[in-house]
This record gives structure tokens, sequence and C-alpha cells, in this order.
């Protein structure tokens, strides 16, 4: 029987697990779909939710639209219109996107497309529908957009429709179509809540069937009870064994004294920290208290009776010294807190221990440490009302704000009235920004030191968020006042002139680029002047650099003297200066007035007489000054620069001391120098230059030599005259690349006269050398090397020079001529009679010939000046043993006269004109084959033949 009681008992039991496991199935399976509707409501109100505020958007964006094109249209800056613009274009955008999302929807977004009749007549009606009255809108708008700001106005047609049209005619479809997917929402979420209330139904209906099915359920509630308690226990064990282990890292250790008993109970960690052991002593506060030092048992003594007698005192703490048995010293941090029965009568004293021994000695050894670094270390803390302090500042705060640690241990505001007015609002919004963001804070700002004055400081600190919410930096200021100097010197030599205090050419250009920039926006006309000093050279070379330098810094303070503050006064280099005259009117007529106005005042500000460095006499010098105007962005700074530089060349050349205004005439001039130079430098390298040679006679008719004359047949100039390039060669340095090929030419063409056999020994080429290429330190051993190279003859060799070249360092060119005679070469003062020639000059250099210059020689016949100073050139030459030419024979007379004066070689038109080198040897020839034939009449057949 007790077995069949014992049967039905467990049949009993399984049958009331079976069902009640089925119930709660039945219920996990309703509330499951209960909880699957619910979210399935949820994320439909938020979908509708989404449309319904997509739709109730585009009514604020067509308003927006319409507003930012009222700006576009009344705005007179182009900085307003330009944003406004912008605005205009992302709101057209962003109307469009919403349409689109509202029409076709988006799974991405989570917004479904939404459809009804209603809705398709809203948005598809070919009369009033959204779409069609949208896109006339946006159509509308984009021109808005694209009109530029000088052609949009108030009375425009698209910006009138906009204003018109958006609000009063689009917003109430869009308002209709509002309301249609509001009603649609409102449909299908009810529609959802009636389907969860039946859910919910079912549900109570089986918790109903559970109460009255399962009479005994609290078999497995006790079951469960009874594991539950076994694993607290367990948790409770591994919690205190946790807490054991907490104790022994963190050296914390905690006790506990009962008023009622007098006893004192402590952790395993407290004995530790306290040196002794649990049979070692009685566990009483007498104990603790005998481990105190003597010097802190009154603190001691005083903080726990403080927290016995107060009340919700709250935690108290306290940090002393301790003696532990074996004689260390360690330093202890106590908190304590009391508990009080109803009445306030004390209960119990609860504290706990920890071991600062280690941190303490580190906090001591750092705060001696940041007593000997520059700046300071400190923690600063900003509290979640706002409030601002620093817990920990090292000494250094002394030094750098003036203040002492105490002072702003609980208020930073004593520190922060020190910093510099324009910089404690930067720095302060660096502070919250730091806490927000907990990133590290790092700023630059200035202290205003009471002794010190003005002040640079820089610091870093890294933040950490409190568990009150406050935010803790930890960090470093130093001093930077000396880099601060130093960074604005290093500006200063990087913008400005370190002589004149001047803008230099950097600061220049940007400067300048922004005077056209703002010459655009406000339509007026500026102008850039290039002003060089005249002759500034010769004051260098004979009053020295330092005459010089300080000459530089009085005219940078007279050029600024005479202009407007909000013009910029600037030194390119040398005697080089700038000045940007910016708002000099909207007509170019009155701005170029006023820019010629300025420059002449500045003209005559520089004329006036200067004492440099207490010289006795005054210094006076002239300015030649270019002038550009400009009002747009059109020209460039450098095509600025250039025009104005232009401008100061021409009047440098129209006699100095000229105020010369950009032209286009010569501008072409210049441009057209410029490429004859570079068209120069090509024909060296193509072999478009060639010798001529014009021959020298004897009186008696015979052939002496002939003197080399450069020729530029160029490709698409033609042939080319000396004197339109040979004085562009000198400037610009070709003419050491020219002379060494005429040098080189002139020594390959006498070599293969000399081959021929046809000439006699006295037979010579004439090669003018030009004072740059006698400068030359090269020169001497380049032509030694043509003549090597091609084997010529030195003493078939003559080279003329002028005066200019000789007399400029006279031992220097003694030195050289001496040498090139000493090989056997020939020298010839070209040009004579046209420079100021000293005869004691001419007595000590090496000279072989003396050439007279054909000024003197056209007007011998009538001009008795002229005559007398020819006679006199040829007795001094004559005295000196020189041989005298003479070139520019072009009349008989001419020739008659000096070959009766004794000249001893004449050329000229008379006797033969320049020609190639294939004619010249054409003409040694002839003059050898009749030589050979009758040497009696070779000379006068010869000049016959050249005259023809």
């Amino acid at each position: 029987m007790k077995k069949v009681d014992l049967v039905i008992k467990l049949t009993t039991a399984r049958s009331l697990r079976v069902r009640y496991l089925i119930g709660l199935s039945a219920i996990a399976l309703l509330v499951t779909t209960s909880f699957v509707t619910m979210q399935h409501v949820v994320s439909k109100q938020r979908n509708f939710a989404q449309i319904v505020n997509l739709a109730g958007e585009q009514r604020g964006l067509v308003n927006r639209l319409a507003y930012f094109a009222s700006q576009m249209a009344t705005t007179e800056h182009q900085a307003d219109f330009d944003q406004a613009r912008a605005q205009v274009g992302r709101t057209i955008n962003r109307i469009e996107d919403n349409h689109r999302l509202l029409r076709e929807g988006s799974p991405d977004a989570g917004i479904p497309k939404i459809t009804s009749p209603t809705l398709t007549t809203i948005y598809d009606d070919p009369m009033v529908g959204v779409d069609k009255a949208l896109d006339s809108f946006l159509e509308r708008a984009r021109r808005v957009y694209a009109t530029e700001m000088e052609d949009l106005t108030a009375n425009s047609a698209a910006y009138i429709f906009l204003n018109v049209y958006g609000p009063y005619a689009l917003e109430p479809m869009l308002d209709a179509a509002v309301d249609e997917y509001q009603r649609i929402g409102r449909e299908s979420i009810l529609r959802i809540e009636r389907f969860e209330l039946g859910i919910w139904l079912a549900a109570l209906l089986t918790l109903l069937l559970e109460l009255i099915l399962i009479f005994r359920p609290l078999e497995k509630r006790v079951t469960e009870s009874i594991g539950s308690l076994q694993g607290a226990i367990t948790e409770y064990e591994e919690t205190r064994a946790r807490l054991v282990s907490a104790q022994e890292l963190a050296a914390v250790g905690d006790w506990q004294w009962d008023v009622r008993t007098q006893q004192l109970s402590c952790s395993e960690q407290t004995r530790e920290i306290l040196g002794i052991t649990a049979d070692s002593v009685e566990p009483s506060l007498e104990t603790l208290e005998r481990r105190v030092r003597p010097d802190d048992r009154a603190r001691w003594k005083a903080h726990l009776a403080q927290a016995s007698v107060q009340a919700n005192a709250g935690r108290l703490e306290l940090q002393y010294r301790i003696q532990r048995p074996d004689g260390q010293e360690r330093v202890i941090d106590q908190f304590v807190v009391a508990r009080h029965d109803p009445k306030g009568a004390l209960i119990s004293l609860s504290g706990t221990l920890q071991d600062r021994t280690e941190r303490f000695e580190l906090s001591t050894r750092l705060q001696k440490l940041s007593e000997h670094i520059p700046g300071f270390i400190f923690q600063f803390e900003l509290r979640p009302e706002g409030r601002m302090r620093f817990p920990y500042v090292s000494q250094g705060f002394v030094d750098l704000y003036g203040l002492w640690p105490e002072q702003v241990h609980e208020d930073a505001a004593p520190a922060l009235t020190r910093i510099h007015h324009e910089d404690i609002e930067r720095h302060t919004n660096g502070i919250y920004a730091s806490a927000r963001a907990l990133h590290v804070w790092n700023d630059q700002y200035r202290v205003q030191h009471p002794d010190r004055g003005e002040i640079w400081l820089e610091g870093n600190a890294t933040p950490e968020r409190l568990a009150d919410g406050a935010t803790l930096w930890h960090g470093y200021l130093w001093e930077i006042t000396d880099r601060k100097r130093s960074e604005e010197q290093i500006r200063e030599l990087a913008l400005y002139d370190p002589l004149t205090g001047l803008a230099n050419r950097r600061l220049l250009r940007d400067r300048l680029e922004h005077a056209l920039a703002t010459s655009q926006r406000s339509q007026r006309h500026g102008a850039l002047l290039m002003m060089d000093l005249d002759n500034f050279k010769t004051l260098n070379d004979t009053q020295g650099h330092d005459v010089g330098d300080a000459l530089l810094v009085e005219v940078g303070r007279r050029v600024s003297k005479e202009v407007r503050a909000s013009d910029t006064v600037a030194r390119l280099g040398g005697d080089e200066f700038v000045v940007i005259l910016e708002a000099l009117g909207r007509d170019p007529g009155q701005a170029q007035q006023k820019a010629i106005q300025l420059a002449t005042a500045i003209q005559q500000a520089l004329h006036q007489p200067y004492r440099l460095m207490d010289r006795g006499c005054p210094y006076q010098t002239s300015v030649s000054i270019g002038v550009s105007l400009f009002h747009d962005l059109s020209l460039g700074a450098d095509e600025l620069l250039r025009r104005a530089d232009i401008g100061m060349f021409e009047a440098k050349e129209g006699g100095r001391n000229r105020v010369c205004l950009f032209s286009e005439q010569r501008e072409a001039q210049m441009h057209s120098r410029t490429s004859l130079v570079q068209e120069l430098a090509n024909a060296i390298q193509q072999g478009e230059l060639m010798l001529y040679y014009q021959p020298q006679f004897r009186p008696d008719g015979s052939l002496h030599g002939a003197e080399a004359l450069l020729r530029w047949r160029s490709p698409s100039r033609g042939l080319v005259a000396p004197g339109d390039f040979i004085s562009l060669a000198e400037e610009t340095g070709l003419i050491l690349s020219i002379g060494d090929w005429v040098l080189n030419t002139a020594c390959r063409h006498l070599r293969q006269i000399q081959r021929s056999g046809l000439h006699d020994d006295q037979c010579s080429l004439s090669v003018n050398i030009s004072p740059r290429q006698f400068a030359d330190p090269a020169f001497l051993s380049k032509v030694e090397q043509a003549l090597t190279s091609h084997a010529a003859p030195a003493q078939g060799l003559k080279l003329e020079l002028t005066e200019s070249s000789l007399f400029h360092d006279m031992d220097h060119a003694i030195e050289i001529l001496g040498q090139l005679r000493e090989q056997g070469i020939g020298i010839e003062l070209d040009d004579f009679g046209t420079g100021y020639s000293s005869l004691s000059y001419l007595k000590r250099l090496p000279l072989d010939a003396l050439k007279l210059d054909g000024s003197l020689i056209a007007d011998v016949v009538s001009d008795a000046r002229d005559l007398a100073i020819l006679r006199a050139a040829i007795t001094m030459a004559k005295t000196l043993s020189l041989t005298v030419i003479a070139e520019g024979v072009e009349t008989n007379e001419q020739r008659a006269f000096l070959t009766s004066e004794g000249c001893d070689l004449l050329q000229g038109y008379l006797l033969a004109r320049p020609m190639p080198f294939d004619d010249l040897e054409a003409l040694i020839e002839r003059a050898a084959r009749q030589r050979s034939q009758d040497p009696t009449s070779e000379p006068a057949h010869q000049l016959r033949q050249n005259r023809a």
C-alpha cells in the first residue's frame, strides 16, 4: 500500500511538474508574443514619427529657404551673400532628400514607403499636387542660388516667387500630407494594439489556469531557496577572501570598537600594519593608542573624540605616525565613522588604517625635486558646480604667480585674476573643453606678476573624472617668457627688415595680396610705388657702409612719415623701397592723381639734406619712383611689382629724380629688350654670330691687316648692327661668351691666313676687347688658350682696348698688357680722343698703337680745333713711339691729310668696307698675286680694287 501511495505521489508530482512546465511555456510564449508585438508597435510609432517629422520638416525648410533667399537679395556684403547662398544650396538638397524619402522610403533609414489614395492625390494631383508644386518651388530656388549678388534684387521674379508661393501656397499642401501621415499611423498602431490586447487576455487566462491546476507550487521555490542560500554563503566566503586580498594589496586594514563591550576587533591587515599579532597584545582601543607616536597622540585622541560626540559627522580623516614594536616608523592615513543610537548615544567606532609611508616619502622627494626645477607641478580641480581650486601646487607657484599655494587650495580665483585679460577667456574655454572630452589640456598664456610684470607660461595637464563628477588635472607649468621673446625676434627677422624696421619682401607680398583683395571688394583703386635711391653706391663706396645704412634708416623714417598709417612701407633690399597705397578712390583718374601727389611728396622729403652719423657736411640725394595702379585681383603681386619696377626703370633712364607711371609702351620696350637678350643668348649657341673684317692699309696703299667686326645674322631680325646688341651684352654679361667666341674665331682665321702662305709677316688681325672681358680674371689664360688651340701666331694678333678698360685699375692693366706683349701680341688703344686720357698713364702703359677715333677725323678738314687736336695726338703718339691708326677715313681729303701728318695705318669706307672672311682671304690672295707680278704697282691697284 505504501508502495502504491509512493507511486501515486510521485505520479502526482510528475503531473504537477508537467502541467507547471506547460503553463510556464504558455506564459512564456504569450509574453514573448506580447513583447514582439510591443516592439512592433514601438517600431511603427518610431517609423511614423520619422515620417511625420520629415513631412513637418519640409514646411520648415521651405521657410528657411525663403529666409536665406531674402538674405541673398538684401545683403550688401559679398561674404554674407556667399554664406546665405551656401545655406540656400544646402536647404535645396535637404528638401530634395526628404521628399525622396517620403515618396520612396528607405529601409536603411528605417523609413517605410507609405501609400494611400489620399496621399496619391496630395502628391500626384496635376493641378495642386505637392510634387509639381515642390518642383516649381525648387526650380525658382535654384535660379536664385545661381544668381550673382549684383544681379539679385528684391524685385527678382524668382525671389518674389520663393517668398510668396512658399509660405502661402506650398505650406498648406505640406500640412495636408502631414495630417494624412498622422492618420495612417494612428490607424496602423490601433490595429496592432487590438492584437496586443488579445494576447494579454490570453496570458491572464493562462495564469488563472495555473492558479487553479497547480496547488503545490512551493516545492520548486523551497528547493530554489535552499540552493540560493547555499550560493549566498559561498558568495559571502568569496567576498570575504577578496576583501582580505584587497586590504593586503592596498595596505589597508579595518577595525571596530564596541562601546558596550569595550572590545576592539581588527583585521589581519591592521595587525600587520601595526606590527603586532593576535596573541601578543590585548585587543583594545589602548592598543592602538600605544602604537601612535607621542607627538601625534593628542591629535589622535581629539580625532576620535570628535567622531564620538558629533552625530552624523560622516567620515573623518587624520594622518599620523605610529611606532612599531620593531622600531620602524610608519605614516598612517586613518578614516573613522561613528554609529549612534536614535538618542545620540555612541554605539561603535569603525575605522580604516592605510600605510602611506612609501607615498609620503615619494611626495617628500617630489616636493624637494619640484623646488629645484623651473615651474611647478600642480593638481587642478573643477567641481560639478563650476568652482575651481588647486588641491596641490609646488613651491614654484610663488615665482610664477606671486601667490602662496595656500591662497588657491580652496579657490583658484586669485590665480585666474592674474591671467592677462586677452587670454583669460581662451584659457578657461580650454579647461572646460578638456573636462568635457577628457583630453590633455595644454595652453600658452600671459600672467601679470606683481613684481616681474607680464610673463609667459606654458602648461600641460592630464584630466581624470572623479566619482562625484568633478574633473582633476595633474600637470606641470613652466615659464616661456624668454622663448616668446626669441620667437618674437625671429618673427621680426622673418617679416621685417632688420636695418630699417620696415616690412621685408615676405611681409610686403602678404600685404600686397591683401590690398589687392580689399581693392576688389571695395572697388577702390590703390597704387604701388617702387623707389630706388640715385647714386647710393657712390655714397657707400666713398663714405662707408655704416653711413649708407644710416641713410637707409633715415629714408625709411621719412617715407613712413609721408604716408598714411594704413599704407605699407617696405624695403626690398639694397636701396630699393616699396610703398603700398590703399583706398585712393573709385575714380581711376582721381586715384592716379593722389598716387602722383604722394609720390611727389615722398620725392621732395627724400631730397632734403641729411646729416648722417654727425658728419660735418650734409648729404643730399634723390630718388627715382615708379608708380603702378591696381583695383582688383586681375594683376597678381608679382605682375604689379614688375610694372612698378618698369616705371622706376623709366625714371632712371629719364635722368633720375623723377616719378614715372607704368606705361604699356615702356613695357613693350622692356619686353623687346628681354627678347633680344634671349635671342642673343641663343645666337651664341646656334652659331648665328659672324666676323666681318675691315682692312687696314699703309699710306702707300699696301694691305697691313684687318680689324675684326662682330655681326649677328638673326633668323627673325635679319642682320643686326653691333650698336643694337653690344651694350646689351655688356649689361647682361653675355659679352664674356661673345668675346671668347670672337677671340677663338679670329685666331682660327689668323691660322688659315698663315697656312695659305699668301701673306707677309706684317699681316695681322685686330680684335676688340670689352672692359668686362678685360676685367675677367681668366682673360689672360683665355687668350693663351685661343692662340694655342688654333696654333695661331701671336705676332699676328692685335688686341684693341678702350680707355675705360685700362684706366679703372692701372696697375692691373699694366701687368696684364705686359704679359700679353711678352708673348708677341700687339696692344692698341682704341677710340683715342673720346675720353679723358692722362698723358702720364699713356706713358706707363705698354702700348704698340694708338687708334684715332673716327669722330676726330670726320671734320678735320673743315674744323680747326679738330685739326689741332688730331695733330697733337699724332705728335704725342710719335713721341711715345706708338703706331698711329686712323679709322673712319671716308674722303680723299682726309686720307691725304692723315698721310701728310704721318699716320701709319688708314682704315675706313674710302679704302675698304667690312667684308666676310672669305672676301678678306680673296683680297689677301689678290694682293699677293699682284705683288708677285708687279711689286711696284700693287698698292695703288689694290686701293682701286677695294674702292670698286
